[in-house]
């Protein structure tokens, strides 16, 4: 015996059964989303994407004269919104041509004592759980984005005291953050004298790297961020630094040993402090 139909529908005069307006039961017809309402609903999914891509869009098309302007004008309403949600970080670490990389190398003693301590951070093989590796990638990375040179010259007070102000106080801020560095070292090891100073860890180009023979971690591929005006690095081989000309501030630079782990070799090198200041490494 057929079982009976479960539904809604149409009898006809005849009494039959109209099978085709059959609907299930308990399924209602789907309420129309409003056409104003769709358009919205579009219109804030169009944004959420566009501050997605446009932020990377943002450093791929950045060149030597800054950023393109025409991307940063259709960037600009949805900054806030990008910074708000996050969604504008971490571009440039990602990216396929990244840039060098930079670090802290510290000095823990004299440069004359036998346990000389040289650790450089980060530290892959020192820096246990990941999480201590990346924080202290973040506060290397942090110091050389915030450096800036001594001055200002003396020429700019005259010129443009609001610049020269300016200057003062980013600097100020460099050598407060620097020496915080300086001063979790001490208290790390205390009784010991600590220095720092900056390091650049240069990438080879597509058309230097061999797979074969290249080693990442070559003495040529890093260098001293020097303190000055001038950004151009200098190769890990300078020799000595200078030391601090104010009491205040220990030096932020000193030379480091052939026997350092984890850093290319040094070779001994007799120049005087001054011939190092003169060279524009950094010695405060």
């Amino acid at each position: 015996m057929p079982r009976p139909v479960v539904g809604r529908g149409i009898f006809s005069f005849d009494g039959s059964i109209d099978v085709s307006s059959i609907e299930p039961a308990g399924q209602d017809t789907p309420v129309p989303i409003r056409p104003a309402l769709k358009r919205c609903i579009s219109a804030l999914v169009v944004l959420h994407v566009g501050a997605v891509f446009l932020a990377p869009l943002s450093f791929q098309t950045r060149g030597s004269l800054g950023s393109s302007p025409s991307v940063d004008t259709l960037l600009m309403p949805l900054r806030g919104y990008g910074e708000f949600l996050y969604l504008n970080r971490g571009y440039a670490f990602f990216a396929p041509d990244p840039g060098p990389s930079h670090l802290v190398q510290a000095a823990i003693g004299e440069l004359t004592d036998p346990d000389l301590q040289e650790p450089v951070y980060p530290d892959l093989d020192r820096d246990w759980p990941r999480l201590l590796y990346h924080r202290h990638f973040m506060l290397a990375e942090y110091l050389t984005e915030i450096h800036h040179p001594p001055g200002p010259p003396p020429e700019l007070k005259d010129q443009d005291p609001a610049a020269a102000e300016l200057w003062e106080a980013t600097r100020a801020r460099y050598e407060y953050v620097r020496q915080s560095y300086v001063r979790h070292l001490q208290s790390k090891h205390p009784g010991r004298a600590v220095a720092i100073r900056r390091l650049e860890h240069l990438l080879p180009s597509f058309l230097d790297f061999d797979p074969g023979t290249t080693d990442l971690r070559s003495e040529q591929s890093y260098r001293v961020m020097p303190d000055q005006w001038d950004p151009a690095p200098m190769p890990m081989a300078a020799g000595a630094v200078a030391p601090a000309p104010a009491p205040e501030l220990l030096p932020e630079t000193v030379s480091p040993t052939s026997h350092s782990p984890r850093q290319p070799t040094l070779p001994q090198d007799s120049t005087s402090p001054a011939d190092a200041t003169e060279s524009g490494v950094d010695g405060r």
